[in-house]
């Protein structure tokens, strides 16, 4: 029985780091932002959304995580045609993208790229700009957990970066 309770632990733990980090933080208006497109090229159905009720302080190698006060965590199941960007974007708590099918290409702040596939995962850091696009020829299909502060936004849009929309 503890050791199911420790793996129920863990999972929670790394679902609630890869929702905060989809989470919005800053934006800079809509006239700089941009946008999620094409239009109608993508899906998204919520999956969880809820406040939890307790704080958590883990630290077990080589995870940390902890919280203050009650968060939120909110997790999404998304598909995406091939040619989709999310458009520039921050969050204000950490969000775990997992990549179920396909791929994704991340471009962060500082123009770094990271092309991600099936069966593997990115974290999206609060407050910190980022892309992702499906640069493949088929479509990507992913799940992000965000776990963000009660009340905060889950995205914010911000201008784009790197001469990648």
């Amino acid at each position: 029985m503890e050791a199911r309770t420790f793996i129920g632990r863990r999972r929670l733990i790394v679902s609630a780091l890869a929702t905060v980090a989809l989470a919005g933080v800053v934006g800079s208006g809509v006239a700089l932002a941009t946008p999620a497109g094409p239009a109608g090229s993508s899906t998204a159905t919520t999956l969880a959304d809820g406040q939890f009720v307790n704080t958590i302080n883990s630290n077990t190698e080589p995870t940390k995580l902890r919280t203050k006060d009650a968060v939120e965590v909110f997790q999404v199941s998304n598909t995406a045609n091939a040619g989709w960007t999310s458009g520039w974007h921050t969050h204000t708590g950490p969000v775990l993208v997992n990549i179920t099918s396909g791929s994704l290409t991340f471009y962060a702040a500082d123009c770094s790229v990271k092309t991600v596939s099936a069966g593997h995962g990115y974290f999206e850091t609060p407050g910190e700009p980022v892309v992702a696009r499906n640069e493949g020829s088929g479509v990507a299909a992913w799940v992000t957990t965000q776990i963000i502060p009660v009340g905060a936004l889950r995205r914010v849009d911000v201008a784009g970066r790197c001469g990648v929309q």
